[in-house]
């Protein structure tokens, strides 16, 4: 196997060199580069970019403190594209999952699991395969489920709720009365067994 060069992003100082000690014992593996926030991420791989040593693989917490991994995320998948995202993260909802997955990650892995369950998620990637760990497989595919049972305007209105958006507001955005977004609301509840916006901030968000 090729040496593979890897990126930290994560700002928990202790985390973040906990995962490039664990690395750093496989001999395969090289670190080339680590942060702990977008601004600093987004620097250095701008820099490695420059010199053609961009990472093989970019190890990604989403949670940087007022900043979010998904920020990073974007830009690796629009300008980095021979740089793959694996996610490490302590928030496992499944929007969260399929957003990430969406936006470009081809792991996912809670920080619950095993370091060796990140490892596997490494590998996966790294021989172009992709990896969610088993146990956020099922409530993924529910969540997707859910949402591809949803009308386009029925996810339009999800997505204000999940934006923290009051009835009013989503009226006013998506050019419908109040009695409309109501009416919406009412069929989503239906559909997903939720019984308010919280529960579907809770559940989607």
């Amino acid at each position: 196997m090729k040496e593979v060069n890897f990126f930290v992003v994560e700002d928990h100082s202790l985390t973040n060199l906990g995962i490039r000690q664990f690395f750093a014992g496989k001999p395969e593996y090289k670190c080339c580069g680590f942060a702990s926030d977008r601004d600093e991420a987004l620097e250095k791989l701008a820099e490695l970019a420059v010199k053609d040593k961009l990472p093989d693989i970019l190890i990604l917490d989403l949670n940087l403190g007022e900043c979010s991994g998904l920020d990073i995320l974007k830009v690796v998948k629009e300008k980095y594209t021979s740089t793959k995202v694996v996610v490490y993260s302590m928030y496992t909802n499944p929007g969260i999952l399929s957003l990430a997955l969406d936006n470009g990650a081809l792991g996912f892995v809670s920080k619950d699991s095993m370091e060796s369950e990140l490892l596997k998620a490494v590998y996966e990637v790294v021989h172009g395969g992709s990896y969610v760990q088993q146990t956020l497989v099922t409530s993924l595919f529910t969540y997707r489920s859910l949402l591809d049972s949803l009308t386009k305007q029925e996810q339009n209105i999800l997505k204000k709720i999940i934006e923290r958006k009051e009835n009013e507001q989503i009226a006013s955005e998506l050019n419908l009365t109040i009695r409309s977004v109501e009416n919406y609301l009412s069929r989503i509840y239906s559909k997903t067994g939720c019984r308010g916006h919280e529960e579907l901030v809770a559940k989607f968000g």
